[in-house]
């Protein structure tokens, strides 16, 4: 998030990276009590010194974060667009109101969460699910609450912003190709880590002795190669300038690059399993080469998603539509 960063005092900017902060520092406090100050925190802290626990805490952890940020410095930039100004009157009003409003409402989220949690999972219980019903829970779930968390950040931007004004000299910030890029990138990053549950730890299906290395490499290793990967081609690929385009249709770009990807490998893999027989898919998956291939296939079909959204969203005849 580099070229993001070239003007630190920007207000948005700021104002995500508060965002940020403030969300790792309550998930911190969150674990730190579950770990520690719960009657059973004593089988937490074991449970949590495993790879296969802890690594896909962290990333459910980053995929809130990094979705927070995004929404967060997209609605601060664009009411600073819509105001023409690059300032507000009262910073520390503005700042001040948004970590409150950003706290109560985690704190919502997740006793909403936790509890919709027990409720269906004691359902499920009552009724015998098969493992499939709590993979499904737990995926159904985690997806609410991603959805409720770019929700919230986006109306306590808009109400924070409600106790200001604007200030100092006219002319809001620009919405550039660099900020397009970044935000498709870091949007594909963001359901990386959401979905690595299922993707992420790839490796694991290699070996029943997968440890902290293999779990780091699939669950933080992978993301961030994707996240680079994602915002360079972007930064090639994007019209410069960017246009009337705004962070809506880079999000919507960053969506579509990231489920295509998925969509297509399914597919080809669907297709792979057909076409071979059991002992030659036992040799494949023994096989060290494998992770090396998937790796590259799964880096074209990422590149080949990112050209299909500058086709869809960037082409001449979309570029000068209205505001997203």
């Amino acid at each position: 998030m580099t070229d993001l960063a070239r003007s630190p005092s920007s207000l948005a900017w700021r104002l995500a990276l508060t965002a940020v902060i403030v969300r790792v520092a309550y998930a911190a406090l969150v674990q730190s009590y579950s770990v520690f100050g719960l009657p059973q925190s004593d089988q937490l802290r074991e449970m949590y010194s495993q790879p296969q626990f802890l690594l896909p805490l962290l990333t459910t952890i980053a995929a809130s974060t990094v979705f927070a940020g995004l929404i967060v410095w997209g609605a601060m930039h664009r009411w600073l667009r819509q105001h023409n100004t690059q300032a507000v009157d009262e910073p520390r009003k503005l700042f001040g109101t948004f970590i409150a409003l950003l706290l109560i409402y985690s704190l919502a989220v997740s006793a909403a969460s936790a509890y919709l949690h027990n409720l269906m999972l004691q359902y499920i219980l009552a009724r015998a699910g098969r493992p499939t019903d709590f993979i499904t829970l737990g995926l159904g779930v985690r997806a609410l609450t991603i959805a409720l968390e770019i929700l919230g950040a986006y109306l306590v931007v808009r109400i924070a912003t409600w106790t200001v004004q604007p200030a100092g000299v006219a002319g809001g910030p620009a919405f550039e190709q660099r900020h397009a890029a970044w935000s498709s990138g870091l949007t594909v990053l963001g359901w990386q880590l959401s979905v690595s549950l299922a993707l992420g730890g790839y490796l694991q299906m290699q070996t029943l002795s997968a440890g902290w290395l293999e779990y780091t490499l699939g669950y933080l290793a992978l993301p961030i190669i994707i996240l680079v990967l994602c915002t360079q081609v972007c930064l090639k690929i994007l019209p410069r300038p960017i246009g009337a385009s705004r962070q809506g249709r880079a999000l919507a770009h960053g969506t579509l690059v990231f489920w295509l990807a998925q969509v297509l490998g399914v597919g080809m893999g669907f297709l792979a399993v057909r076409a071979m027989s059991l002992g030659q898919l036992l040799r494949i998956a023994q096989s060290n080469l494998t992770a090396a291939v998937t790796l590259l296939v799964y880096a074209a079909l990422l590149v080949l998603g990112c050209l299909v959204g500058k086709l869809v969203f960037y082409t001449p005849s979309t570029r000068p539509a209205s505001d997203n």
